[in-house]
């Protein structure tokens, strides 16, 4: 039985609110088993800064159409001890509506591979169209989940390979044979006619 490591790793959370600067928002940590095959989910936790989480900022910047809110995550997962390199960054853009009016709550769900490589982040809130609601909330509910790809099953190519070579025979033993009816099997139909003719001239 092979032994798991288990390790940690994280990554930071980074966001900007239209054309500003990107600031630290919070970091995700996410316990791992390295064993030989990786797990389809885990539940990480999300651990935000004590300051500057800029939720007035995006509160006002809801009331404004043309605004953006942005938030990327190093497109390399550390591990524990390991410094940050210059992979470079996965981002996803949403309205700042979205989060504002549903009081701040929303998901993040990080995508990555089997590798430790980030391949994608998607949001999800329970705002299904802004109606310029606002919200008392002061900071945000975070929900955070990874997801790994999920391996199928593997196609039956025995079953396959075995049914091709049956139709093949099947096809082989049909070419063969293009006689008529009656030259496969004269020797049945001749004696059932004699046998008949005989019994009729008996009559």
């Amino acid at each position: 039985v092979r032994e798991a490591v288990v390790s940690t790793q994280s990554t930071g959370i980074e966001h900007k609110i239209g054309l500003g600067e990107w600031s630290k928002r919070g970091t995700v940590i996410l316990p791992s088993i390295k064993q030989s095959s990786v797990p389809s989910h885990n539940k990480p936790q999300y651990i935000p800064v004590s300051t500057n989480e800029r939720v007035e900022e995006l509160k006002s910047a809801a009331t404004q159409n043309d605004t953006l809110y942005y938030i990327r995550t190093n497109h390399k997962v550390l591990e524990e001890g390991e410094e940050g390199g210059s992979e470079g960054y996965v981002t996803i853009v949403t309205r700042p509506c979205s989060i504002v009016e549903a009081n701040l709550e929303h998901t993040i769900n990080i995508h990555m591979d089997n590798s430790g490589f980030v391949t994608g982040l998607s949001l999800f809130t329970k705002t299904e169209e802004c109606v310029g609601k606002t919200t008392t909330a002061s900071a945000f509910n975070v929900h955070t989940q990874v997801l790994y790809p999920v391996i199928g099953a593997a196609p039956d190519v025995n079953t396959f390979i075995q049914l091709k070579e049956a139709e093949e025979r099947k096809k082989s033993e049909e070419s063969k044979d293009k006689r008529s009816f009656f030259a496969k099997y004269w020797m049945y139909i001749v004696p059932a006619v004699l046998f008949f003719m005989m019994s009729m001239g008996g009559q």
